[in-house]
């Protein structure tokens, strides 16, 4: 399902408060960082652009994660729907791209995961 980037803000922020209050509790006893463990987290400051063959989606800081522009294409003969999604990427531009008789570009989004 393609995320719209102000959904994934409003979803995004209130459960942002929540783990980051568990994240100061625990980082008052722990001794050791998130580095020696390798973790990483979501790409952050995203944005995403409907163009007319689709969708670019960029993120300003990567984080350790990935992210791809995703796009819901309609073909116009039939009205059927059908998403693509871009390459995922940790720098640059991810494009989405309307394909086939899939041609009209109705919702763009962008989708993040840690790596």
């Amino acid at each position: 399902m393609v995320r719209k980037n102000r959904i994934r803000q409003s979803i995004t922020l209130p459960a942002l408060g929540v783990m980051m209050a568990g994240a100061f509790t625990l980082a008052a006893g722990a001794s050791a960082t998130a580095a020696e463990f390798g973790a990483t987290g979501r790409p952050s400051d995203c944005s995403v652009e409907k163009k007319s063959w689709g969708a670019s989606a960029y993120c300003k800081e990567h984080n350790g994660g990935h992210y791809r522009a995703l796009i819901v294409c309609k073909n116009p003969e039939n009205g059927k729907m059908v998403d693509f999604e871009g390459a995922w990427r940790k720098a640059g531009i991810s494009n989405a791209y309307c394909q086939g008789s899939y041609l009209k570009p109705v919702h763009e989004g962008y989708e993040t995961k840690v790596s």
